[in-house]
């Protein structure tokens, strides 16, 4: 009916986690899937069909590159995905390898202290937001990056908390997370749900680049999840609707304790398409469906934006290449 309708906002959340700058590589897994420029393109035609849609990370967006990205300080990878119109990507263990200096000039711009601009052109920076809820810069006590992203859909406030795995000085280089404390995960998120209640935010998805494994498919959970994940999602304030994890490189759509968890692999081989409703009046968040979505090639036309960007790189790189 009408009056059911208005009382509903649907909103479509797409997500990726551990791209790892894979621009430019395909895979046969899935079907034959990868690359950004296909991943735009599927990720755009879903787009155009939604009424609300937000384009999520959890984490290692880059590092770990394939030569074509981390030749350029993985400034390829940052602009493929201001142009697909990725809109938050919450901090990984990855996003620390080169240190916190490096990891802000991701976010804000700026040349490489020793490379300079070895494209020849600016880099200006992401067009979508980083996130770090858990990790703080001792001198000034404060995040390195905000804790969370507040949007708008249509009059329903949706909360996007985003971190990395607490463990992730252990894993990381001693320069990358020098002068960083990293927290523990469900604490940091428990501590931010009053917060954000008391400005009538009740519609909460955690980015939380740390992962487990599950024995089923693409699209289930199989027999269970383990690992850091399950004993971390059951920790969780209660009013935490969606989980999108990471790190782990796995593939699966889970319910624990109420909140329902996804990870679609890794290299942009697969994204997961999340649909919600929220409710204009309680302002609740219902999980409608979730399935984790191949980056199919097969019949798709390639962004040729993207497409672009991939060839430039590409071009420059080949004789670099050479001398590694």
């Amino acid at each position: 009916t009408g009056a059911e309708n208005s009382r509903e906002v649907n909103l479509q959340i797409l997500a990726i986690n551990d791209f790892h700058g894979n621009i430019a590589t395909s895979s046969s897994s899935f079907g034959g899937t990868g690359r950004a420029d296909f991943l735009s393109a599927n990720i755009k035609a879903l787009e155009a069909e939604a009424d609300n849609s937000i384009f999520v990370s959890a984490g290692d967006l880059i590092g770990a590159s394939p030569l074509i990205s981390a030749l350029f300080h993985d400034e390829p990878t940052i602009e493929a995905m201001n142009l697909m119109g990725l809109d938050i990507n919450a901090v990984g263990n990855h996003e620390f390898d080169e240190g916190s200096d490096e990891l802000l000039r991701m976010q804000f711009g700026g040349s490489h202290p020793v490379d300079g601009d070895l494209d020849g052109d600016p880099f200006l920076g992401a067009d979508f937001e980083f996130l770090a809820a858990n990790v703080v810069v001792d001198a000034t006590g404060e995040t390195i990056f905000p804790p969370y992203t507040i949007r708008n859909f249509q009059g329903v406030k949706v909360a996007f908390i985003g971190m990395t795995l607490e463990g992730t000085p252990s894993i990381v280089t001693p320069s990358g997370v020098e002068g960083l404390t990293f927290h523990d995960e469900a604490e940091t998120v428990n501590a931010l749900v009053p917060q954000l209640q008391q400005n009538n935010i009740e519609s909460i998805v955690v980015l939380l680049h740390e992962g487990g494994r599950s024995d089923g498919g693409q699209n289930d959970c199989g027999t269970e999840l383990t690992g850091p994940i399950a004993e971390i999602v059951p920790q969780l304030d209660d009013a935490v609707d969606l989980v999108i994890a990471g790190h782990t490189n796995d593939e699966f759509v889970c319910e624990i304790d109420g909140k329902w968890v996804t990870m679609a692999d890794n290299r942009g081989r697969l994204f997961t398409d999340i649909d919600v409703t929220l409710n204009r009046v309680t302002k609740d968040m219902t999980v409608v469906a979730i399935n984790n979505v191949p980056n199919l090639q097969g019949g798709v036309t390639p962004d040729p934006v993207v497409t672009a960007l991939i060839d430039k790189y590409d071009a420059l790189s080949a004789p670099l290449a050479n001398q590694v």
